[in-house]
Formats: C-alpha cells, structure tokens, sequence
C-alpha cells in the first residue's frame, strides 16, 4: 500500500510538474504555443511526415519514435503534451509555415507585450494649455511602438524570432500601431475645443475628464474648470449661455475630417522600406492592415458624431431641466469619442448651499444672543 502511494505521488507530481512548464510556456509565448500544437494536430500527412523528420533530426531517433507513436493520442486529447514537446514544436514548426501565417504570430505576441507594457498616465491641465501639457506625454506614449523589442529569452527559446521576416512584420507592425494613434490624436483638437464650448454653454459644469485610449497606453486627462465667485455659486451663476455657438462649428468638423484623409502614410512608408520578397510576402497583411485601418478611421468617424450628437441632447436635458425646475440636479454623463472617453459633470445645489449657510448663521445667531 505505500508502494503504491508512493508510485502515486511520483506519478502526481511529475504531472503537475508538466502541467506547470506548459503553463509557463504559454505565459511567456502569449499563447502561440497552443496554436502551434492546433496546427500540427491539422497537418496533412506529407506535412506531418516532413515535421516528423525533422523532429528527428533536431531531438534524436527517440524523441521522433515518442512522437510517432503518441501523435494519436496528442490528437484525441488522451494524453497532453508536454512543456517540452510544445517547446519543440514552437521552434521547429514555424519555419515550415507560410510568411503571413508567422505574421500572425508574431502580431499577438507583440500585443500581449505591448498591452503588458501599456503606459496609464495622469495628466490635469486646462482648456487653454492643454495642448502644452499632453503633447510630451501622447509623444513618449507613442514612442513606445517604435521602441519595442520582443523580450531576449523568447528570441533564445525560439530561434524563428531572430529571423528578418520577423523584423519586417515589427515594422508593419509598428506603423500599423503608430497609424492608431495618429488617427485618434488628430480628433484631439476638436475634442477639446467641444469640451470648451460645452463648458461655456452650460454654467453649472463642474467637472470634466477626458481619456485618451492609444495602441501604447492610456492618458487619463482632468480639465480644471474655472473657479466661480461664491456670490454665484450661492445664488446661481451657472445658468445655461443662450447666445453661446453651435456644440461644434460646421468649420471644426470640415477640419477634423480634413485631418483624416491623410491615412495609411506611415504604413505605406513601412511597407516601401522593404525587400521585394519581403513585399511578396507580407503584401496580403498588408493589405489586411490597410483594411483594419480603413475600417478603425470610419469607426472613430462615427464615434466622434454619435458623441456630438449626444452632448448636444444633453444640454437640451439640462436647459429642460433649468426652465421646469429651480431645485437642485444632478447630470453625469459618459460619451465615447474619437481618441477615448470623455466624462461630465453637470450639477447644481444652490438650495443646499443657501441651506447650509443658513444653518450656519442661524447657529451663530443662536450662540450670539445666548451670550
């Protein structure tokens, strides 16, 4: 019976010894380790005979033997492989694989170090020097895809990764990245310049955070509203601005739009800077990109409208609500915009405040002619 327990145990932790290198294979390989082993498990039979010989070649007449005889079960699911024989599999069968099929690859490892990497900054600034203050911050935030290099220990355990068709996929890549954040950082000026006249438009604002969402990170943006004067905070000064412009000048939206049409010239310099075989190669991700691209502008397009038409029918809500009502309010509202978020605040309490100071006199009335 100890034996027997003992054979067990060996037998239990061996596998969750297994278990455990296959886990960190996956996490350190973002994953690709497993659509490798789906795509060995699919090749057809010459496909398989060559990777088998090979196998032997690198890893001995053993392991090509082992490999042989488990594939069947590999296949059905009864027995998993091992951290060592996806390991394997992970140098050894991305060669044999097509140029675009690598590029896919590559692109996920990328963006699951990239997103392990995202920078989340804080920035507050103002309506007037808003420019200033996030310029250097979106500008190191997008550094960051030009910067990047895939870890050192992946390029050692997977030779494939060191090869130039893989350089050539990071620099689609990166364009690719840096072409996102173009666009959305191009709607900033007419994001901004909304805010404002959204601000001017209703008094009782009283705060506002914009977020900028990039390939690269995420810049959490808080725009400090101009400090009214106690007398109109008590009595109300923060009434809705009838003469104010429309949310949005038909002129800012023709120049924002303007702004756009300027797209895919970092992917296209990307793709130029390469060999022909390079070009031959990657020429239908490319295209993809190009088409992911397209796709991402017309969204941001609509996003930006559908926002704009959204702030709009909140300030009809709050104008509503100042010409039905005198009592207090309260308005949050979130709008997904063009480069992100934006969240505002609309609230009035000119009631609780003149309460409160009434209290407040009346105590020190109370006290006074008690003394």
């Amino acid at each position: 019976m100890v034996a027997y327990y003992r054979k067990y145990h060996r037998q239990t932790n061996w596998a969750a010894y297994h278990t455990n290198k296959r886990n960190q294979l996956t996490s350190l390989f973002a994953g690709i380790d497993q659509d490798i082993e789906s795509i060995f498990l699919n090749l057809d039979k010459n496909a398989l005979e060559s990777i088998f010989r090979q196998y032997g070649r690198d890893y001995g007449d053993d392991a090509e033997k082992y490999a042989r005889k488990t594939f069947p079960k590999w296949k059905n699911g009864t027995t998993k492989l091992s951290g060592q024989t996806a390991e394997r599999l992970l140098n050894l069968l991305p060669p044999f694989l097509s140029q675009n099929k690598r590029y896919e690859l590559v692109k996920k490892i990328r963006d699951y170090y990239m997103n392990k990497r995202q920078s989340m900054e804080h920035v507050t600034t103002s309506p007037e020097l808003w420019k200033q203050d996030l310029r250097p911050v979106v500008n190191r935030i997008v550094e960051k895809s030009s910067k990047f290099k895939l870890p050192e220990e992946l390029k050692r355990r997977a030779a494939w990764l060191s090869g130039g068709d893989v350089d050539s996929a990071n620099k689609i890549l990166t364009s690719v990245e840096q072409e996102e954040a173009k666009l959305r950082t191009a709607y900033l000026d007419v994001e901004f310049r909304r805010i404002d006249q959204y601000v001017n438009i209703v008094g009782n604002t009283q705060a506002v955070t914009h977020t900028i969402t990039l390939p690269q990170g995420t810049i959490h943006v808080t725009i400090q509203q101009k400090k009214k004067p106690f007398i109109n905070i008590v009595f109300g000064g923060g009434k809705m601005n009838k003469d104010s412009r429309e949310l949005v000048p038909k002129e800012e939206m023709e120049r924002a739009l303007v702004k756009q049409q300027s797209r895919g010239e970092l992917l296209n310099l990307s793709f130029d800077d390469l060999n022909e075989k390079q070009k031959n190669a990657l020429r239908e991700r490319v295209l993809n990109e190009r088409l992911n691209l397209e796709i991402s502008h017309h969204k941001a397009d609509q996003r930006f409208a559908n926002s704009t038409r959204d702030m709009a029918n909140t300030i009809k809500a709050v104008n509503a609500l100042e010409q039905a009502s005198k009592s207090d309010y309260e308005i949050k509202s979130s709008y997904e915009t063009a480069s992100g978020s934006t969240n505002i605040t609309v609230k009035k309490n000119n009631n609780t405040v003149i309460i409160v100071i009434a209290i407040v006199i009346g105590i020190i009335i109370f006290f006074f002619l008690k003394r």
